[in-house]
């Protein structure tokens, strides 16, 4: 799961580096969200395999894969709506628009994955200060 943390971690980090510039080329604006997408797409699947098995499984721990199902399904959610209101071409036209849109989705994926990792592994020191 870290390794997964950490490609989505490091996908965000790439839109952020386009996000800081003036203005952004097409492709290199597709190929970061192609991977961040699939970064997205592998750590949700490892998610419902970790909730599933816990939920299966019973006690405190279905309790606790229902916390984490809840907050994973929001953030589901608003990044799905955040790539339905921001197809590639839309974004380069209105950049700076994209820009404020995707910073708050960037901070609101970093503060779920941190949520979910203290579920998950309790102690474990923060992914970012």
């Amino acid at each position: 799961m870290h390794q997964l943390d950490m490609a989505l971690l490091q996908a965000i980090g790439a839109i952020e580096n386009l996000l800081a510039l003036p203005s952004c080329e097409l492709a290199a604006l597709s190929w970061a969200r192609y991977q961040t997408a699939k970064a997205v797409a592998a750590r949700r699947r490892a998610i419902d395999h970790m909730v599933n098995a816990a939920m299966r499984d019973g006690g405190d721990q279905a309790e606790a894969a229902r916390a984490l199902r809840s907050g994973n399904l929001d953030m589901r959610m608003v990044y799905t709506d955040h790539v339905t209101a921001w197809p590639t071409a839309r974004a380069i036209a209105n950049w700076p628009d994209y820009v404020a849109a995707s910073k708050r989705l960037a901070e609101m994926i970093r503060n779920q994955v941190q949520r979910e990792r203290e579920m998950l592994y309790p102690g474990l020191p923060p992914l970012y200060a």
